[in-house]
């Protein structure tokens, strides 16, 4: 199994994306911090977001994070670059372009893959809250399938759910991408948060993730994607506050790998995230693995570990 992270600083809350002033990224601690936790792994994914607002619009709110995905690549690393679509009105033309961009970007930072959309089963502020965003993703698939072809580039397209997969979500993400880019997809991702949204007894976590990774794959195959579509992790975590303990983070994280490794349905498995937005005690500011002065918390360890000896 591949491990990969965001390593990005959102100036936002990180579950509803509320501004949120936050330490900002420091890119030779962030490399650093990267270095030391990819070991000896030969690949490597480095997570990223862009957001798409519409033809000719700034780009308010989340930024691009991290700002430069180029800071972070070498030693084998992939990027894994997320086209959010987060336009008000519909843009399927526009968005096509953006990712066509996208993987012109992924190409020349030395390849990865393209997430197309970003949970479109979640309402607003994710995607599935903007308008046309099935027939945008469908746009955006095509488009970067035929841009990768025309490159002959090692970039690999993909679309992604959160959560329980839900039968009439995948039947609608492949009636609205059509049989041919269905059957070219490279990849399907998940974005599971065990015990963070929903609370679970610490001992099930582990069969809670594996639930997760199964749904999925049945689901997808009942709705017309092939059972040789690989799964990819894209998001997971379990964020430190208050009222959640840094040794459970890392006991947690653990679990949660190792159970959904033992699936054997998971090529690639990226966390989110590197370091917390702001360590303030507010358990949605603190997925990160580093505190916000990048100083480690125990589960940066444990999952360093895991990562090299996968």
């Amino acid at each position: 199994m591949l491990f990969g992270i965001w390593p990005g600083v959102a100036a936002a809350d990180l579950v509803d994306l509320t501004p949120l002033a936050t330490p900002p990224e420091d890119v030779e601690r962030t490399r650093a911090a990267l270095d030391r936790l990819q070991g000896n792994a030969a690949q490597f994914y480095i997570r990223c977001y862009r957001h798409y607002r519409g033809s000719g619009a700034p780009e308010p709110g989340v930024a691009a994070a991290p700002a430069d995905p180029g800071n972070y690549t070498g030693l084998g690393r992939l990027i894994d670059l997320t086209a959010c679509y987060r336009a008000t009105d519909p843009d399927p033309a526009g968005y096509a372009e953006f990712v066509r961009q996208a993987v012109r970007d992924v190409a020349a930072w030395g390849g990865g893959k393209v997430q197309v959309g970003e949970e479109l089963n979640v309402p607003y502020p994710q995607d599935g809250g903007f308008p046309g965003c099935f027939e945008a993703v469908s746009a955006g698939v095509a488009a970067g399938l035929e841009e990768r072809d025309q490159l002959g580039a090692n970039v690999g397209i993909g679309v992604n759910g959160a959560g329980v997969a839900d039968p009439a979500f995948w039947t609608k993400m492949v009636d609205a991408l059509g049989a041919d880019s269905t059957a070219r997809l490279d990849f399907i991702g998940l974005d599971m948060f065990p015990d963070v949204f929903r609370p679970l007894p610490e001992d099930k976590v582990g069969a809670g993730a594996q639930f997760l990774v199964h749904t999925l794959r049945e689901v997808a195959r009942d709705a017309g994607i092939s059972e040789e579509t690989p799964i990819h992790v894209t998001e997971t975590g379990w964020p430190t506050g208050l009222t959640r303990d840094e040794t459970k983070q890392a006991r947690i994280l653990q679990a949660v790998a190792e159970a959904v490794a033992a699936t054997g349905e998971v090529s690639v498995y990226e966390l989110f995230s590197l370091r917390d937005g702001i360590s303030d005690g507010n358990w949605q500011n603190g997925f990160g693995l580093l505190r916000d002065d990048y100083t480690p918390k125990p589960a940066y360890d444990a999952v360093r570990r895991l990562i090299n000896v996968s």
